[in-house]
């Protein structure tokens, strides 16, 4: 842990409680990626992935698990005592079926066909907006512990991403053009991790505080990836999704 300090009594206690309520926000993600990051690698292990995949999949869950550890950190700077009065978990929905809420993963894998849609929605394209929004915020904090926080959260997206990929070329690796063709028609329609939950606040997301305005185009640096899929996007859709 960094040994960066915080100084809580620049700042409003109003100002601090929204950044606090942010925060609070993006560690129940964490939480939620955690148990997430479990049921997948239980998932390819019931379907007899590769050690190495299955390897990867361990990494991505210890580096979630240390994603809600820099969220404790910063909460306990910000709102000292509460750093654990987090909400649990939601169990419902899969994260890829997000609509009315953020849900995780169902226990056991029920078809190949949801496992390879998790894979490609919440991580092959959803890890790079994720990403995307943590370097937003970073780029306008000046306390070097939330910069520090930021920092840890999105240097680990990126290989999550292409783990996704990754994992999701073996999941469909006997499939048909066509059920590939349906697999990145879901994933496109399936709502991203980008939706805003507050409006904007110039002064909180100076402090540290996620943007309200998330850019939601697909990263370039993604597409090789998911070359391998068979998934590209179409020319009609180039200029929404990607940057």
């Amino acid at each position: 842990m960094p040994a960066h300090t915080f100084a809580r009594s620049r700042y409003a206690t109003d100002l601090l409680g929204r950044v606090a309520a942010g925060w609070r926000r993006i560690a129940d993600d964490q939480r939620r990626g955690v148990i997430g990051a479990a049921r997948v690698a239980a998932d390819l292990a019931a379907l007899d992935a590769p050690p190495a995949l299955l390897m990867t999949a361990g990494h991505v869950i210890q580096e979630e698990i240390h994603h809600l550890e820099v969220c404790a950190r910063v909460l306990e700077e910000l709102a000292p005592g509460r750093a654990n009065r987090l909400d649990p978990p939601d169990l419902g929905q899969a994260p890829s079926e997000r609509g009315a809420n953020l849900g995780l993963p169902r226990a056991t894998i029920s078809s190949e066909r949801t496992l390879a849609r998790t894979l490609v929605a919440d991580y092959a394209l959803g890890k790079p907006v994720t990403a995307a929004s943590f370097a937003a915020a970073r780029a306008l904090i000046r306390e070097p512990l939330l910069a520090w926080a930021y920092t840890e959260l999105l240097h680990d997206e990126t290989r999550h991403a292409t783990f996704g990929a990754r994992a999701a070329v073996w999941v469909i690796r006997n499939w048909s053009a066509r059920e590939r063709e349906a697999l990145w028609t879901a994933c496109l329609a399936a709502p991203g991790p980008g939706s805003a939950t507050h409006s904007n606040d110039p002064e909180a997301e100076a402090l540290g505080l996620l943007p309200a305005d998330v850019d939601c185009a697909l990263p370039r640096w993604i597409l090789p990836h998911l070359e391998p899929l068979g998934l590209h996007p179409r020319p009609a859709n180039e200029q929404t999704l990607l940057h």
